[in-house]
């Protein structure tokens, strides 16, 4: 089953900093994050190698939630996460979400709301090496 994990509060000024997700239980320092493509982002994607923690956050209030796709060579999954300050959040530990070491993992976050799929998307790829 996955977890969503709420992190309101914690955004500011559309701003989420590493020092407030290590406020978080399952949190360590973030290696790499990729912003949605709008012109005040309103979506981030964030990646912790360690662990493999991989959050999906809303950055906005503004009827628009925030979607990735994770995938790599053998697998994918998805998160989603809607309302401003709100994140969804996978890791290492839940099924599915373990994902390969010393492999390249694509990350494809955008955002979506009834009748539009996959607006403003970017697309990063990272090398998880740990």
């Amino acid at each position: 089953m996955k977890r969503s994990h709420k992190l309101t509060g914690l955004i500011s000024a559309g701003v989420l900093t590493t020092t407030a997700l290590l406020g978080a239980p399952e949190a360590a320092a973030i290696d790499h994050e990729v912003w949605t493509a709008d012109g005040d982002p309103g979506g981030v994607a964030w990646f912790t190698e360690h662990g493999d923690y991989v959050y999906a956050c809303d950055m906005e209030a503004d009827g628009w939630a925030v979607g990735l796709e994770v995938y790599w060579n053998g697998g994918s999954y998805t998160l989603s996460a809607g309302g401003s300050g709100n994140c969804d959040l996978a890791d290492a530990s839940e099924s599915g979400h373990d994902l390969p070491e010393n492999a390249y993992i694509n990350f494809r976050v955008y955002l979506h709301k009834s009748g539009t799929p996959y607006a403003y998307q970017r697309t990063a790829q990272w090398y998880n090496d740990n």
